[in-house]
């Protein structure tokens, strides 16, 4: 098995070597390369350094700068680059906040530019991708469900799942709370990527919703309880995802963003600390954790293990909806449980969705679509549609100076008309 690493040069990435190696004792590995851009020739060659001292010789490693040759015969392609790096995500997440709208990663005008400047970069790779190699692209690049969208919806390549370490998590948290193996727990869990709700909790075969939830109180949501009334938590009657709090407690995050700064700038550091770790260390150093992203290895490596075995196990992924959800249409991508079999993933029967639920994701795939349809024909009328349909995009007093900026601090990587 050959799998390549679009991003190679990553912080993350030796957590992904770790992963790997987990599951080289039930697959065979025989190849993993990493990839990065020339901008990124410095951190790929101190990642390529520290991976090979803990992959040893228990399967080849191979470094290039080369797109081609990364991917030329590759069964599994791991998508986690990101587009302009830090300081664009820094963009993000700051000039939003001018506006007094949240500035974050992957939701609201942040994830909005985020899009825009990465559905190029991933046009282009998948196009690669599907001329060099028959592999199946595993994708955590953010937005992660907005760019499984365009890739199976758009760009009509199938061979892509999208993928988040926050279901895996979830899933590790219900088990130790209900003392039992993540295997054991199944979950009634759908929406958008980071827009997700959890409905249900079934574990050996018997429901415990009810049971869990009084115990886990906001626990499992990672949101302060003092932020979020408990009684607005039981009127939702779901466990909402942690990126949940953007759109509910808009005030809140736009004062608490303001005073605290913004994620960008402490990753630039932890990053800086990490990458001279990795010139010295032959181990995983613990101050990883603090860059985020836990679990993201695990949920990436066992996918790929089981898609290689048709382990007919079941995984929480980014896919088209294809009726697991009734009253979802079937081409919407969404986060949900798929069985892995013969390869592929295929979606779970859930049944019907909850109707606040139902109304927030139907809002934002439409937001989703219209950002995607103003890439592909390079609109900015229809990136400012996109802009005053997102429930934390502008009003129509602001949507233009804000997509100007946007577009200025993004001019290498986006061009709209």
């Amino acid at each position: 098995m050959k799998i390549a690493v679009i991003g190679g040069g990553s912080t993350y990435t030796p957590e992904l070597i770790n992963g790997i190696l987990e599951i080289s004792k039930d697959v065979k590995v025989d190849q993993l390369v990493l990839y990065d851009i020339p901008q990124a020739k410095d951190k790929l060659e101190i990642l390529y350094q520290f991976s090979k001292r803990l992959v040893a010789d228990r399967f080849e490693l191979l470094k290039t700068q080369q797109i081609q040759e990364a991917v030329e015969g590759a069964d599994y392609v791991i998508f986690q680059f990101r587009v302009g790096q830090l300081k664009a995500r820094q963009n993000d997440e700051e000039i939003p906040l001018q506006y007094n709208l949240i500035g974050q990663e992957t939701t609201g005008m942040g994830g909005f530019a985020c899009a825009l400047r990465t559905f190029p970069v991933v046009e282009e790779y998948v196009k690669i991708v599907d001329k060099y190699s028959k592999a199946t692209i595993i994708n955590f690049t953010n937005p992660s469900g907005h760019v499984t969208e365009f890739v199976l919806n758009y760009l009509g390549f199938e061979r892509f799942i999208g993928l988040c370490n926050i279901p895996i998590n979830l899933l590790k948290m219900i088990s130790q709370i209900c003392d039992c193996e993540m295997k054991d727990v199944f979950v009634k869990y759908y929406g958008l990527n980071h827009l997700t709700f959890l409905e249900k909790v079934y574990v050996k075969d018997q429901e415990v919703t009810q049971t869990l939830m009084q115990k886990m109180k906001l626990q499992l949501a990672n949101i302060p309880s003092q932020e979020f009334p408990q009684a607005s938590l039981e009127a939702l009657g779901m466990y909402p995802n942690s990126y949940l709090k953007y759109y509910l407690m808009k005030k809140t995050m736009v004062e608490k963003l303001k005073k605290e700064g913004t994620r960008a700038e402490r990753v630039r550091q932890i990053e800086s600390d990490l990458l001279e770790l990795y010139r010295t260390v032959n181990h995983i150093p613990p101050e990883l954790s603090q860059r985020g992203g836990s679990m993201y290895s695990t949920a990436a490596a066992n996918l790929i293990r089981d898609l290689a075995l048709s382990a007919g196990t079941v995984h929480i992924v980014n896919t088209r909806n294809n009726g697991a959800i009734s009253d979802v249409p079937g081409d919407y991508v969404l986060e949900i449980p798929c069985l892995v079999k013969a390869g592929k993933v295929f979606p779970v029967s859930l049944g019907k969705a909850d109707q606040f639920a139902l109304g927030m994701v139907h809002l934002i795939k439409m937001y989703e679509r219209l950002t995607i349809e103003a890439y592909l024909k390079r609109s900015k009328a229809l990136a400012m549609k996109a802009m005053l349909l997102h429930p934390l995009g502008p009003g129509v007093e602001d949507v233009e100076g804000l997509l100007q900026e946007i577009l200025e601090a993004n001019e290498s990587f986006i061009e709209l008309k």
